[in-house]
């Protein structure tokens, strides 16, 4: 934890110290996660989980009463939990956290604004957000939410502003009038309000993502800290990202500091911050602490965790099929490249509609939250790793569309990210080094008899997919501009079912359906 520099010629406690500690991402990962990264569902040897997180807010606030406690968002989605008792569990656990405060990621959107508003309302932590602004009919106008507030802080107030993640109506269920203000102009007016009442430190509470945080530092006069969440970024010792924390410089050149604390809850970021006179950072220390196994618990907590853990051991105890493919999985490998758990929800789903005349399925790897391990597959497992309950539709595209689609899914950074589509009956190539909307250098259909046949513009493709897609979800426009064709209603997780049950034990993958291209060129044969 080495101190950051001190302005020459001041006094660095002048203005006393903060310390904040920080979460985001924590994704229901109420029992933390294991050595492998999969959600546990008791917390006594695993790392991580809500007991060991208050545990570390309580004991910060037995040494010293300087401690502020946040959340960057994105509690929902992402366990077992999560999957059969949706918000009221959060809210319950919530109930009992130790949080100043807290924003909304995109996740908290997954079950529409009335699911949103009804979680909000059974829990106390305040929900700030100063980009959201409900319209009349929004069923979050009128709701607890808040642009900031200010914490008294051993005698100096202390404002925190929200930023809500402002892509939700993209990615996740928000009703059409919920509408998003400019995030910079947002905190810009927060900051003019706080300083108007005297308060001079100021901390930004984000679920914007790494990148949009560091450029606000450097856009916005008045914050001292940006506590961020969404990308799921880990800041410190090893990190390819930066230390811990990130400094910035605002347009008059005083320091911001910006972190984040990964995701799932292994870690709680922990940064100590001194202040001259004017509420200027003038030290800094920190890092992100590890909950290792041995870290303490607070009992009420576990008991909480583990009586939650004993609703879900009949979904467990239902076993779906067995399979033995040793291929990379999980949330970010599945954001990378081809995993298993996208091309099996791929296969299912071509499966359920090639009766219907489908040629192919496209799935994106954010609908993925967790790995399949080899070995028996209980639908507990299946639930966690796939968790949205999309409905599986068929949609009829032409060849144009379906390359718009696979560029939009390469177009992030390295050709990576949530809009990755995971595909079957097709194959392409990415050539990542190439511009964005100009990266798909191949793309060619694949018949049941393992047949290669380029893709052509102007005909006509059955595709099945899942509905969260066909709707435009993460910014699949395009794919709202498909021909409905009938297919007889099913979810996601219902179709895998099926194909595991038919295919059980599964022995093998075909893989190369994602291919990183290298060449300026390259040739389906």
């Amino acid at each position: 934890m080495a101190d950051g520099p001190a302005r020459a010629g001041e006094a660095a406690v002048q203005g006393g110290e903060l310390r904040i500690l920080h979460t985001n991402d924590t994704h229901a990962f109420l029992a933390g996660l294991d050595d492998r990264g999969q959600a546990c569902s008791t917390d006594a040897a695993c790392r991580g989980g809500m007991s060991r997180i208050a545990a570390a807010i309580d004991a910060a606030r037995r040494e010293r009463d300087n401690v502020l406690a946040l959340d960057a968002g994105d509690q929902f989605q992402g366990t077992l939990f999560y999957a059969v008792e949706k918000w009221p569990v959060l809210a319950e656990f919530d109930r009992r956290m130790p949080y100043d405060a807290m924003t909304l990621g995109n996740h908290e959107f997954d079950e529409g604004c009335g699911g949103l508003r009804h979680f909000l309302d059974a829990q106390p932590i305040p929900v700030v957000a100063a980009n959201l602004v409900p319209e009349r009919g929004c069923p979050l106008f009128g709701s607890r939410i808040r642009p900031f507030l200010v914490r008294e802080v051993e005698g100096e107030a202390v404002g925190i502003v929200g930023l809500a993640n402002d892509r939700v109506t993209a990615q996740a269920q928000a009703c059409p009038h919920t509408t998003f203000r400019d995030a910079a102009q947002s905190l810009r007016q927060a900051v003019a309000a706080l300083e108007a009442q005297g308060v001079r430190r100021i901390v930004a509470l984000s679920h914007l993502g790494l990148p949009a945080d560091r450029a606000l530092a450097r856009q916005v006069d008045g914050v001292d800290i940006i506590v961020g969440g969404h990308t799921h970024t880990y800041l410190g010792p090893g990190s390819t990202e930066g230390p811990y924390p990130l400094v910035e410089r605002s347009p008059s050149g005083q320091p911001v500091l910006v972190v984040t604390a990964a995701r799932a809850t292994r870690y709680i970021g922990d940064l100590f911050v001194t202040f001259d006179a004017r509420g200027i950072p003038v030290q800094w220390r920190g890092g992100p602490r590890e909950l290792l196994p041995e870290a303490p618990r607070r009992e009420d907590l576990s008991a909480l965790t583990a009586r939650h853990a004993a609703g879900l051991e009949r979904y467990q105890a239902q076993k779906v099929g067995r399979h033995a493919v040793i291929m990379p999985d999980g949330m970010e490998a599945c954001r990378s490249g081809e995993c298993f758990s996208g091309l099996l929800l791929a296969d299912a789903l071509l499966d359920v509609a090639r009766p219907q005349g489908a040629h192919m399925a496209l799935v994106n790897a954010g609908s993925i939250r967790a790995a399949i391990p080899p070995g028996e597959v209980s639908r507990g497992l299946l639930l966690t790793a796939i968790p949205f309950g999309n409905a599986v539709v068929l949609r009829e595209y032409t060849g144009r569309q379906i390359l718009r689609a696979l560029e939009h899914g390469v177009a992030g950074e390295g050709g990576r990210g949530p809009a990755l589509l995971q595909p079957a009956g097709l194959r392409y190539a990415v050539d990542a080094s190439r511009p964005a909307g100009s990266r798909i250098v191949a793309a060619a259909l694949l018949s049941p008899d393992g047949k290669a046949v380029p893709l052509e513009e102007e005909k006509r493709y059955r595709v099945a997919l899942p509905a969260y897609l066909a709707r435009g979800g993460d910014g699949y426009a395009m794919l709202r501009e498909g021909s409905p064709l009938p297919l007889k209603a099913m979810k996601d997780v219902e179709a895998v079912e099926i194909h595991l049950a038919a295919h059980s034990p599964l022995e093998r993958m075909c893989g190369g359906r994602i291919r990183r291209a290298t060449a300026e060129k390259q040739v389906e044969k």
